[in-house]
């Protein structure tokens, strides 16, 4: 009777032992788990068996560990065999002679109490051969999430390298970013490794363009004398792979007609558009053009008048995107209807960068009016007065026009510190192309310039890519995420100065500007081109109003 109450027990033991169950009761779990044992031993030689063992430090999520798990090179079929906190994992195939194997155990594991995870990825490394590889490649992913992108590399040396496609082709080795976006690739054979960061987001180990961020860097070579590479850094950015794409498009009037882009294009001019009746062929001349959003992906062109409810055909023809596709040319071209709707507004403000009263310029700064429609300025030293309130001295400015709906106020001198200023637009000067405007008629705008007093500077030399290419340095205040990043051109010294800094601290990153866009590029998967190459200054700098700070240098 004892016996079977013992065995009884036992198996109740047993039974719950078997499930995976959240410990109740105690403080809030914020410890991440973290693997305590392995078998076999790191780096254990001549390894016969089919078999690996990990124990956690707690109760761990089993799906996430099982999604986390990646083997290099890889090997099919695992499975997986748990016990509390333990899983084993049996391999159905022979392992690969003389080869040097490592497991990965990703970042995404989580513990079932809280769903802490696991704050570095573990590798654990071991041969089936005499000996172990022990390359190690370490580097960073700089981004706002930085933790758990998935660390992509490819041994090259027997590959045609631009035939690599990571949307087709898995890597060969695997890691993945901890908290603060490091990782570590460790026991790689001697070779040159292709490197991607990816944020993969169907966890299919491939990449899916417009799906997942990506990051690329130069490639990296391992060898006997220099078997460990470190700063392998990597920024990330959503690849456009899709060309733009004719929306809709719409009209006003008989004088205006609007097309949507799907994104933002460039390279927009006049000449871009051709407008025809459908029927006869009977063109419609584009006389303007302006963008009608900041992002320019809609423009409204200013036509010869329409025929009312004659098929038009809007024709687009040039223009890309910011990545450089040519608009796709399925999606070119658009009919619409005439308009019989007469053009009678006159132009108005659309936007202008200052607001009435509130508005503090730099000495050096400009204003911009973007106006309703195109218009026809009939005297542009006539059109806008500035007036320093204090001595009623009139400011001389010179006008810009970037669109005929957009033009730039420039003093001819800078403004001066600590003043008030008006400006005056006067209405008469202005027309839109069917002769709408307003008689004698202005409008006032007050600003003020900025006190000096306020801000500080941050001034240094950069050396170190050895290129040719144009060096940028970068300012963000990362007690401020509404400020804008301030940027400055390293000169021939390589020398570099930003000034009138609001308070705050600083994070500095140099980059190379190979193309020319003023922003850091992330490169291209494939067809595969390398990042532009940046480098962080180490610490953060803390910037104080009237305290310049000097002698930075960024190596």
């Amino acid at each position: 009777m004892m016996r079977t109450l013992i065995f009884g027990v036992t198996i109740l033991l047993l039974s719950g032992c078997a499930g995976q169950r959240v410990p109740e009761g105690g403080p809030i779990d914020t410890t991440p788990p973290e693997i305590i044992s392995v078998y076999p031993a790191p780096n254990t030689v001549n390894y016969t068996e089919k078999k690996i063992i990990l124990e956690f430090s707690e109760y761990v999520d089993r799906a996430s560990v099982q999604r986390s798990i990646f083997i290099s090179p890889a090997i099919p079929n695992v499975e997986f065999d748990w016990s509390s906190t333990e899983v084993e994992l049996d391999f159905t195939e022979d392992l690969k002679p003389q080869t040097t194997y490592v497991v990965t155990v990703g970042t995404d594991v989580k513990d079932v109490r809280q769903g802490n995870k696991m704050t570095n990825a573990f590798s654990l490394a071991f041969s089936t051969g005499e000996k172990i590889d022990k390359g190690i490649i370490r580097g960073k992913v700089f981004d706002d999430k930085p933790d758990g992108v998935m660390i992509f590399s490819y041994r090259i040396n027997d590959i045609e390298p631009d035939t690599l496609n990571p949307t087709h082709t898995r890597p060969g080795y695997i890691t993945q970013t901890g908290k603060d976006g490091s990782f570590t690739l460790t026991n790689l054979a001697n070779g040159i490794y292709r490197l991607f960061a990816i944020r993969d987001t169907y966890g299919n180990l491939l990449y899916d363009p417009e799906a997942d961020d990506a990051g690329t860097t130069a490639d990296v070579e391992l060898s006997d004398v220099d078997t460990v590479r470190s700063h392998v850094q990597f920024i990330l950015a959503k690849e456009d792979t899709t060309a733009p794409r004719i929306q809709s498009v719409g009209t006003a009037d008989n004088r205006h007609v609007t097309v949507n882009f799907s994104e933002p294009v460039i390279s927009v001019s006049r000449a871009s558009f051709v407008i025809a009746d459908t029927i006869d062929g009977t063109p419609l001349p584009v006389t303007s053009l302006f963008p009608a959003n900041d992002a320019l992906s809609v423009f409204t062109l200013v036509t010869a008048r329409q025929q009312e409810g004659a098929p038009y055909m809007v024709t687009v023809h040039s223009i890309e995107d910011h990545s450089g596709h040519i608009i796709n040319p399925l999606a070119d071209r658009k009919s619409f209807p005439g308009s019989g709707v007469n053009d009678t507004l006159p132009p108005a403000i659309a936007s202008l960068s200052i607001k009435d009263s509130t508005t503090m310029l730099l000495p050096s700064d400009s204003i911009q009016i973007s106006f309703s429609d195109a218009v026809l300025c009939s005297s542009d030293d006539s059109l806008v007065t500035i007036r320093q309130q204090d001595t009623g001295a009139d400011v001389p400015d010179r006008i810009i026009w970037r669109y005929p709906s957009v033009c730039i106020v420039r003093p001819l001198a800078p403004f001066t510190m600590r003043q008030q200023y008006t400006l005056t637009l006067h209405w008469k000067y202005v027309r839109d192309e069917s002769g709408n405007g307003y008689r004698d008629t202005v409008s006032v705008f007050h600003f003020s310039t900025i006190d000096p007093d306020l801000f500080g500077s941050i001034e240094g030399s950069f050396a170190g890519f050895g290129s040719t290419f144009p060096v940028i340095i970068e300012g963000s205040n990362i007690r401020s995420k509404s400020q804008k990043h301030s940027f400055v051109k390293v000169d021939s010294a390589g020398a570099f100065k930003m000034d009138l800094l609001p308070e705050g601290n600083y994070v500095l990153k140099a980059f190379e500007d190979r193309n020319g866009n003023g922003i850091d590029d992330a490169g291209s998967v494939f067809p595969f081109r390398r990042s532009e190459q940046f480098r962080y200054y180490p610490d953060t700098i803390r910037v104080r109003p009237r305290w310049p700070v000097d002698g930075v240098i960024l190596r």
